[in-house]
């Protein structure tokens, strides 16, 4: 979960209030049904490989998961609550508009109501700032567990002045570390791993999420099997 404000890097947990009318907090026992809806230009040409690290990382967890695609910010609210700053990662003279976490929130959690689904993850291309706290921008990704729920960004782990960066394989890497260290976020229900080379260690950097690894340390995955013996799956 990076973010960056004025250069500096945050590690703050959040917890956000939605306007929502559907009931969304209840406990999740596991294993439950897992959503990953695109939202926005976001290309699903990497699903079969996406669901193959999730299943490996957290195997059993899931009854399934689902695949939503083409879901799109209503044009009347896109540019609610929008923020417009220079893209700090990508060193460009040009401003962005950030959308907030929120509005992210709201479509996963009405997504999730309409499919029945336990654990909404949201993917999309759109520069996103946490809701909660306004400084925060750029982020990578952000989770909120009482809504079971998470977005990722891939915006800004296409490092655009950078070609090598522009490999599909290497930039389908970080997204799906990315997705990875979100949902552990919301099924471990922890912060960051000190171990640098875990997936659930915070990167602040691009640079930071290419050099740690896809996988659970072994800390990680002793607390993985916690909730494993919990929920007796």
């Amino acid at each position: 979960m990076s973010k960056f404000q004025n250069g500096k890097d945050f590690l703050n947990k959040h917890t956000l209030v939605l306007p929502i009318n559907q009931s969304t907090n209840r406990q999740i026992i596991f294993p439950c049904h897992l959503g990953i809806i695109f939202i926005g230009n976001v290309s699903t040409s990497m699903l079969n490989k996406l669901r193959f690290h999730l299943e490996q990382t957290f195997d059993s967890f899931f009854y399934g998961i689902q695949f939503i695609k083409n879901v799109n910010i209503r044009p009347e609210i896109f540019e609610l609550r929008v923020k417009e700053e220079h893209n700090l990662l990508n060193k460009s003279s040009e401003k962005v508009l950030l959308q907030p976490t929120n509005k992210f929130y709201e479509i996963i959690v009405d997504k999730k109501f309409e499919y029945k689904l336990d654990i909404g993850l949201g993917l999309t291309n759109l520069p996103i700032y946490s809701s909660s706290n306004e400084k925060l921008l750029f982020l990578f990704g952000e989770a909120h567990i009482k809504y079971m729920s998470a977005i990722v960004s891939t915006h800004n782990l296409i490092d655009l002045f950078n070609l090598e960066d522009l490999k599909l394989e290497k930039m389908e890497r970080r997204i799906f570390k990315e997705v990875i260290h979100e949902i552990g976020h919301l099924i471990l229900d922890c912060g960051h791993c000190i171990n640098d080379y875990c997936v659930m260690h915070f990167s602040k950097n691009i640079k930071e999420i290419d050099s740690k690894s896809i996988y659970l340390c072994e800390k990680c995955k002793s607390k993985l099997k916690k909730v494993r013996e919990r929920d007796n799956i």
